[in-house]
């Protein structure tokens, strides 16, 4: 039989008699991928930083001027033995806290003031 317990609380939960919830965490990497939503002085800017910091990446890892980021991100992608996103389990009262504040942040309470 299979156990599951809730990654939030720690508390068991029993799929017989209870909801359980799976929530998945997919993280990837994002890049300007049409540079027509980027302006012309912003692209340029954009570019030189590039090429920066990609020669600074290049001396750092001892790397010829020839190789690029998408040649270290695919040997990157390569050696990484997870498929799909993280997931965890939550009971039904960790869901409502999770699904009405994802991030965890605090929440503030504001005060009602008067228009006058």
């Amino acid at each position: 039989m299979i156990h599951y317990t809730c990654d939030r609380c720690k508390r068991a939960i029993n799929p017989a008699t209870e909801t359980r919830y799976v929530v998945e965490i997919d993280i990837r990497m994002v890049s300007v991928t049409d540079p027509r939503d980027v302006q012309v002085d912003e692209l340029d800017q954009l570019a030189e930083l590039h090429d920066q910091l990609q020669r600074e990446l290049n001396a750092e890892l001892g790397l010829s001027l020839d190789q690029t980021l998408d040649e270290l991100d695919e040997a990157v992608l390569a050696d990484d033995g997870e498929e799909g996103p993280e997931q965890y389990d939550l009971c039904e009262q960790c869901h409502d806290a999770f699904a009405s504040n994802p991030l965890g942040r605090e929440v503030t309470v504001g005060f009602g003031f008067s228009n006058n």
